[in-house]
């Protein structure tokens, strides 16, 4: 079954109008020509949702450790490859200073997912997911050749965090529809973004900086919960590095122009 029981009438009410803005939203990304963000933001729902899933069935912690660890690997490689040059090189003050807010957002959201089994997990990850969403939309706002590797790589870790989050909602006797609240976060936070963009007073620099922050340190953290089990398997450290390998080649194969 993939409930127990379903979510109260206002919070299926409220999840009802949260798919609908999503979808509105996406309809109106594809008649301004944002195919690529679009499809991000379909990817990343169907992730999450995907990855709870699986809570129904047999899944080994062993698996899903590997996968956060793939996950984890590919989007470091994706931030270092894609974002931080951004950053950086091209924006040194804003970008710099951008870096560092998004590693403090990053610490913040961290902190906001530890605590209780059921909430705080829900609302952590949904804050997170949809101020991920709101960097994926600024990139891709500020840099529409960015294509869709990068993006895919960030959004991989969304199907392992959707089997985490199912999990903890089902050990706490709460409906595990309720992910779809994270689900829909990418998505609305990217396409929002994306559609307020001629008004943002806010520098590409500073705003490649953040991404660029936030995703470094979600993949470290991906990769930091799981080094226990990882010490005690090199499967683990194989997986982190492959991703991270994946997307590296993939980058040097879109700038060498292959």
């Amino acid at each position: 079954m993939w409930r127990d029981h379903l979510p109260g009438p206002a919070a299926t009410a409220c999840l009802g109008i949260g798919w609908l803005l999503w979808l509105v939203l996406l309809v109106m990304a594809e008649c301004q020509g944002l195919v690529t963000l679009a499809g991000l933001a379909i990817f990343g729902a169907l992730a999450l949702l995907v990855g709870a899933l699986a809570s129904l069935g047999a899944v080994s912690e062993r698996t899903i450790v590997l996968a956060d660890a793939a996950a984890g690997g590919a989007m470091l490689s994706a931030a270092l490859v894609f974002v931080v040059p951004h950053a950086l090189i091209k924006h040194a003050v804003p970008g710099t200073l951008g870096l560092a807010t998004g590693i403090a957002i990053g610490a913040l959201l961290h902190r906001a997912t530890r605590g209780a089994i059921d909430q705080v997990a829900l609302t952590g990850l949904t804050l997170h997911t949809i101020s991920a969403g709101v960097a994926i939309g600024a990139l891709y706002t500020f840099l529409p050749a960015l294509g869709w590797t990068a993006g895919l790589a960030i959004l991989a870790h969304k199907a392992p965090a959707g089997y985490l989050l199912a999990r903890r909602l089902r050990e706490a006797d709460r409906s595990r529809a309720l992910v779809g609240w994270p689900a829909m976060a990418t998505g609305l936070g990217a396409l929002s973004i994306a559609m307020m963009h001629p008004t943002l007073p806010i520098s590409s620099g500073l705003m490649f900086g953040i991404a660029a922050g936030l995703f470094s340190f979600v993949a470290l953290g991906f990769i930091r919960n799981s080094a226990g089990f990882g010490q005690k398997d090199k499967g683990f450290w194989a997986a982190a590095v492959a991703g991270a390998a994946v997307i590296a080649l993939a980058g040097w194969a879109l700038s060498s122009g292959a």
